[in-house]
């Protein structure tokens, strides 16, 4: 048995992806035997299996909350991360001869502590992969070109560098001036195994939920602008038999613009919205009622998307448009559909096509997601990233 410390700032936050992605890896690595430590911001949400370690809140925390919630967030892991650091200093002391995965990190402050505390062997994760040409933004594009020296001194300094696709690692490798021969890696982005996934009944999960009847294309996650919320409104308002769930928080974009999209193309009551954040308690019933899951991004998307891999693991299918790693992850396993971009009729063919599925193609197309839930599990990932951090290690 080993043991592994992951550093993940947001890992309890109801907030993006980090406390699915720690979670699941976390209990992949346990399942192996292995011992795991998460280094993280204090927050609302709890993993098990792992030991947690937070750091102390200071009096200013509270100060940031006057701030717009956008400028908060970058404002208190600027001030809060190096404080979160000697965190990691002090477990590591404890642990000296533990591999370390930084899962999530903030760049100048991670340069800062690799340049004078990287002993040992670590790893990173970059989930997105822009800096140079960051297009999220005012704010966010001049901290990332602000950024770029710090995540290239980061990407030199680990042992290995993970990306979750092909294009992501040439982009990272283009953006950062990073050699080809540079230890940056394609790590598949795990999901739970669907053997481990107990589902309701389609006609329950809708039960509990309230959902209307008709087939349900599901949108769950943040509302942000690098999705595209138009398409999937239009596509669902050209097929009356279809309903459009979204389910999570408002991210950059708001439930009203969500609203106003219904409004403009008629969805009326076949536009259902969950306003809140969806636990991972919470997954099996909403993918449990869903006919098809969407994933429509802008193709110019730098980071994965989390929901595509998970929905995986509870046997539905996905209807995507957007970045090439993710159509070629969809188009390589047989996982759905995908689209162009921006193109309605396309995804109005799409939901059209899977609604007249014959019994036996679907259950073709549900054997194919189980194939990949089983093969690109968080147990397989777990496995992978011992082999990389600690190759001694014996399970």
């Amino acid at each position: 048995m080993a043991t592994f410390i992951i550093y993940s700032p947001g890992a309890l936050q109801p907030y993006g992806h980090a406390f699915d992605y720690v979670g699941g890896l976390g209990s992949g690595l346990c399942d192996q035997g292995h011992q795991v430590h998460v280094v993280t911001h204090d927050g609302p949400l709890e993993l098990s299996d792992v030991v947690v370690h937070t750091a102390t809140s200071a009096a200013w925390d509270r100060l940031l909350d006057v701030l717009p919630s956008r400028l908060r967030r970058h404002a208190f892991r600027l001030l809060a991360e190096p404080r979160l650091l000697s965190t990691l200093r002090r477990v590591r002391a404890q642990h000296p001869d533990a591999p370390v995965l930084f899962e999530t990190f903030e760049y100048l402050s991670l340069a800062r502590y690799l340049r004078r505390h990287n002993g040992g062997r670590t790893g990173g994760i970059f989930h997105t992969t822009t800096f140079r040409s960051e297009r999220e933004g005012v704010l966010r594009t001049a901290y990332k070109r602000v950024s770029t020296r710090a995540a290239r001194r980061i990407a030199r300094s680990l042992a290995v560098v993970y990306v979750h696709g092909p294009q992501m690692r040439r982009r990272l490798l283009d953006e950062l001036s990073l050699p080809e021969t540079s230890p940056v890696r394609v790590l598949a982005y795990g999901a739970p195994d669907p053997a481990e996934v107990v589902l309701p009944t389609r006609e329950k999960a809708r039960e509990v939920l309230g959902l209307p009847a008709g087939n349900i294309l599901l949108s769950l996650g943040t509302l942000r602008r690098d999705k595209d919320l138009s398409t999937p409104v239009r596509a669902v308002a050209a097929s009356p038999d279809w309903v459009l769930v979204h389910a999570g928080p408002e991210g950059d974009a708001s439930y009203r613009e969500l609203e106003q999209l219904g409004e403009a193309n008629g969805l009326g009551n076949r536009l259902v919205i969950h306003n809140r954040f969806i636990p991972a308690v919470e997954h099996p019933l909403y993918f449990g009622a869903a006919d098809l899951v969407s994933a429509f991004y802008d193709p110019a998307m730098t980071h994965e998307s989390g929901t595509a891999k998970r929905v995986r693991a509870f046997s539905r299918p996905l209807l995507a448009a957007g970045p090439p790693d993710l159509l070629d992850y969809v188009t390589e396993w047989g996982v759905g559909y995908t689209v162009p971009p921006h193109d309605v009729d396309a995804a109005a063919e799409a939901l059209r096509r899977h609604a007249g599925l014959s019994p036996e193609d679907a259950a073709a197309l549900e054997q194919r997601i189980r194939r990949a839930g089983q093969e690109l599990s968080w147990r397989a990932v777990a496995a992978t990233i011992a082999a990389d951090l600690c190759p001694d290690c014996r399970t």
